[in-house]
């Protein structure tokens, strides 16, 4: 009978290790598809040129746990956990609305606007 317990508590042990395991997964998974998702919003506005604009809205958290992602001219990167995730974009400037930063951070459970505007000679991705 305690040789049955030790073999049970051992295999309870490994389930809740690999339970763990995948829902550490799952997470990175969702913090990935979020980057993904402002980096393609991003390229996006920025090919569709002057006055293009996407509005996004960040999930409220990633498995319970708040994240925020930064943006800035080569990619956007996000934290949640412990954890990062980069995801690469073409070399843009990108700004807040009063084109006075550039690195943007988006907080989860907010709404933003990314909008194409001219500066200049050069076009801007702003992050509103």
């Amino acid at each position: 009978m305690l040789f049955l317990l030790v073999i049970i508590g051992s295999v309870f042990s490994i389930a809740i290790g690999r339970f763990e395991t995948v829902n550490k997964a799952d997470e990175a998974a969702q913090a990935r598809l979020i980057s993904e998702k402002v980096a393609s919003t991003i390229e996006e506005v920025y090919s569709g040129g002057e006055g293009h604009e996407i509005k996004i809205e960040m999930p409220p958290d990633i498995k319970g746990s708040n994240y925020d992602v930064s943006v800035n001219q080569s990619g956007v990167l996000i934290r949640v956990g412990g954890w990062r995730g980069y995801s690469y974009s073409f070399f843009k400037k990108i700004s807040n609305y009063d084109l006075t930063q550039e690195k943007v951070t988006m907080h989860s459970n907010k709404k933003y606007t990314v909008k194409n505007v001219k500066d200049g000679k050069i076009n801007k991705v702003i992050i509103f």
